[in-house]
């Protein structure tokens, strides 16, 4: 895939981050913080998939994005660290914030928080490492 598509998907997952973070502390956006989380992850994953020449990006079984990505990434031979296990708690929590008629505790909010930080850093480090055409610092 070209260049810029790693760009629009790299560009819409920091924009839901960059909201998630500008929203994280209002109780009243609670849902939302924690969708912008889900989907923050899923679009810095595409960003990679999309710069690893994935052609599958449009899905609506997001754990078949952590299995391509697993798959994407054995053969690089890098040190994946936790990446793929954060991303794929966040994509678990999808249906149930979204849909689901439980409260959303503030544990639960805190930690789909914690996962998109994480993932969203490992997600830079993995596109700079992998020099993805397309994949830019955090400023630019």
């Amino acid at each position: 895939m070209s260049a810029l598509t790693v760009e629009h998907y790299l560009q819409r997952a920091r924009d839901f981050f960059q909201a998630l973070n500008l929203m994280r502390d209002d109780y009243p956006y609670r849902n939302s913080v924690a969708l912008l989380a889900i989907h923050s992850a899923l679009s810095f994953s595409d960003a990679l998939r999309a710069g690893m020449g994935d052609e599958k990006l449009a899905s609506d079984n997001h754990d078949q994005a952590v299995d391509s990505l697993r798959k994407l990434l054995a053969p690089k031979g890098l040190k994946l660290g936790n990446g793929l296990n954060h991303l794929k708690e966040l994509l678990s929590s999808k249906s149930g914030v979204a849909y689901g008629d439980k409260r959303l505790s503030d544990n639960e909010l805190r930690g789909l928080i914690l996962g998109a930080e994480r993932f969203s850093a490992w997600a830079n480090e993995m596109g700079k490492l992998l020099k993805l055409e397309g994949w830019t610092d955090d400023n630019g």
